[in-house]
């Protein structure tokens, strides 16, 4: 019994595939794009990185450099390319990456509104540094020294469900009126 390898995708439909995810996610970074296109099995990272590039160098993708990082969006050649050859792509390839692409480009949103990093100080213990950005504005910023690492993540993993009730909390107690 002969194994045949796996069908390897054709240069132009991986273009196609990658720029197909570009127009549902919106503006994002590589490292945010191959999460996608790894989660649903569409790529890898040197072939998503090859049509990335190529699709930039064409002009059917750009890049722009921002607070956060490069990001990457079809532009509007991009866009005609699609019309052109996006049937060159299997119907239920867009219609996964459509569906999926629209939740992605939420989570997207959010992780780029609520920013969250941990770094080991010198004395040993952890700074984790929690902001809330928005438009590119950042809009609060909070440092906590914790004396664990575990405490830093659990704390960062709550986060993003918290992140608007603490952001308003400081707020109203930065704007209250002190009573006598």
């Amino acid at each position: 019994m002969r194994i045949e390898p796996p069908r390897r995708t054709p240069e132009d439909e991986q273009r196609l595939i990658v720029l197909y995810s570009l127009m549902h996610l919106g503006p994002c970074t590589d490292t945010q794009l191959l999460q996608f296109l790894a989660e649903q099995n569409l790529t890898n990272y040197f072939e998503m990185m090859f049509a990335l590039n190529d699709l930039c160098d064409r002009g059917q993708a750009a890049r722009q450099k921002r607070r956060a990082g490069t990001y990457y969006m079809a532009t509007q050649a991009g866009d005609e390319a699609l019309r052109l050859f996006g049937g060159r792509v299997p119907q239920s390839l867009k219609n996964v990456i459509a569906e999926q692409g629209a939740l992605w480009r939420q989570r997207f949103k959010t992780e780029a509104q609520l920013g969250q990093e941990i770094r080991k100080t010198p004395r040993g213990d952890y700074e984790l540094t929690l902001t809330v950005t928005e438009k590119d504005a950042e809009m609060m910023r909070i440092s906590l020294c914790v004396p664990s690492r575990e405490i830093a993540y659990d704390w960062m993993n709550r986060w993003p469900g918290r992140a608007s009730q603490i952001y308003g909390a400081v707020i109203r107690a930065l704007a209250e009126d002190e009573k006598p």
